[in-house]
């Protein structure tokens, strides 16, 4: 251990963080935050598992997964812990209707939630050691992917950076201890899905999306094997630059990430939201019929602009990073659900018509504000010659502006239904 300390001290830092938390030394405002996040996953987990990607990739269950005690949410099934992990992994992934964090640019609950939950039969785990590795991994995953050296970034996806998290969590619940948890965040860094760069990942409709499921099933595995000895490139890290090892250990322990984390009102790529808010705003503000709007303008940053893959998006995934069709099957619904993804609405020749209307123009100025802001600028023309505009330049339910419970409780019984007042009840009600 002398040795581990001394050729990978950054490492070493991040290992014992890890290991040596006090349960007791989180505030309540945090529980709080946190079952509100675990609340938010597990309700996007319900509206996942009815999507194409989750019913497609259960077809091969038999040949992947054994089965077990532990619960897929949303449907009778129920598996080992590694498929535990992968399936509710994919299922919260699958509609883009998951929290995420600015830090991260992506989406750490979706990585550690299902890992959490997917340890709690082993050792009569706790709820409060759930809640606290739920805590860890939340920051550890946001920390390693926002100490990433930007040159070096060649996707965003959080499949990415994702097992690290994923690692963590099942690295507290496991007891794992400081010399193991840096083998277990080695093997998580090198065996991390290592997707596609650029607008790929996603632009195409990929099933795969950002790797989410991979990575949370990669994580818990690597914390698996560490336990029992298997050794990682444990220099990682402090041999080499692809991170900034002050911004990963900086005022570690000091605040929570999960704290500041972001909710999404639309099940859409988060790019778009400030998009979706504007016009949405618009069309409520001054009363707009929607077929009384004649063209939609926005400007936006370029990323946001390359995620669109096609004139018209041909499946649900496509849909989710299309700001077209978002922006249209919001003003026609007046919201945008994980239902409005669905193959009908896809084909929706009132939806393509306004796609037809809606223009998009990149900006300088919102390039040089993302990703640290998602910013874009809407106007509206309506077909008897009147023009509203409106910009926006932080998402809603923003780290800043975070929903009430009772706002995320009917995001939360919008997918979950009848049986979700007593699921979200028990996630709130548990003592610590």
């Amino acid at each position: 251990m002398t040795t581990l300390k001394k050729q990978a001290p950054v490492l070493y830092e991040m290992a014992k963080f890890i290991t040596s938390v006090n349960p007791k030394a989180i505030s309540t405002a945090t529980i709080h935050q946190t079952k509100r996040v675990i609340a938010d996953t597990v309700g996007t987990a319900h509206s996942g598992v009815k999507s194409d990607a989750f019913r497609i990739a259960a077809r091969s269950l038999q040949h992947s997964f054994s089965l077990g005690k532990y619960n897929v949410w949303g449907v009778d099934m129920r598996l080992g812990s590694l498929g535990s992990a992968f399936f509710n992994a994919l299922a919260i992934s699958s509609t883009d209707f998951d929290e995420g964090h600015r830090s991260a640019v992506g989406h750490p609950a979706s990585l550690v939630v299902p890992v959490a939950f997917a340890l709690e039969h082993e050792n009569n785990i706790s709820y409060e050691n759930i809640i606290t590795s739920i805590i860890i991994g939340y920051e550890v995953g946001t920390r390693f992917s926002d100490a990433r050296v930007k040159e070096k970034i060649t996707t965003w996806s959080s499949g990415r950076w994702g097992a690290i998290g994923s690692t963590a969590t099942a690295a507290c619940l496991l007891q794992l201890n400081i010399e193991q948890t840096m083998h277990a965040l080695s093997l998580a860094a090198v065996l991390s899905p290592v997707m596609l760069g650029g607008s790929t990942d996603v632009s195409t409709g990929s099933m795969a999306k950002e790797g989410v499921a991979w990575a949370a099933s990669t994580g818990l595995q690597c914390a698996m094997m560490a336990k029992e000895g298997f050794v990682g490139p444990f220099l990682f890290i402090d041999d080499h630059n692809d991170y900034d090892k002050n911004k990963l250990v900086a005022n570690l322990g000091q605040s929570w990430l999960i704290n500041t984390n972001y909710f999404k009102p639309y099940a859409c790529c988060r790019w778009l939201h400030s998009a979706i808010k504007a016009s949405l705003d618009i069309k409520n503000e001054n009363k707009i019929d929607y077929d009384n709007i004649k063209t939609i303008e926005v400007e936006i940053f370029t990323r946001a602009i390359n995620l669109v893959g096609a004139v018209y998006p041909s499946e649900s995934i496509q849909a989710q990073f299309h700001l077209p069709y978002c922006l249209a099957t919001s003003l026609r619904h007046n919201n945008l659900l994980p239902k409005y993804f669905k193959k009908k609405h896809l084909g929706d020749e009132k939806t393509h018509n306004l796609i037809d209307c809606i223009t998009l123009t990149p900006s300088e100025k919102y390039d040089s504000l993302f990703p640290q802001k998602l910013p874009s600028k809407v106007k509206i023309s309506t077909k008897n010659s009147k023009a509203y505009t409106k910009e926006i330049v932080t998402a809603p339910w923003d780290a800043t502006v975070q929903p009430g419970d009772d706002e995320l409780y009917e995001k939360f019984i919008s997918q979950t239904g009848k049986q979700g007042q007593k699921i979200w009840n028990k996630i709130f009600s548990m003592s610590l």
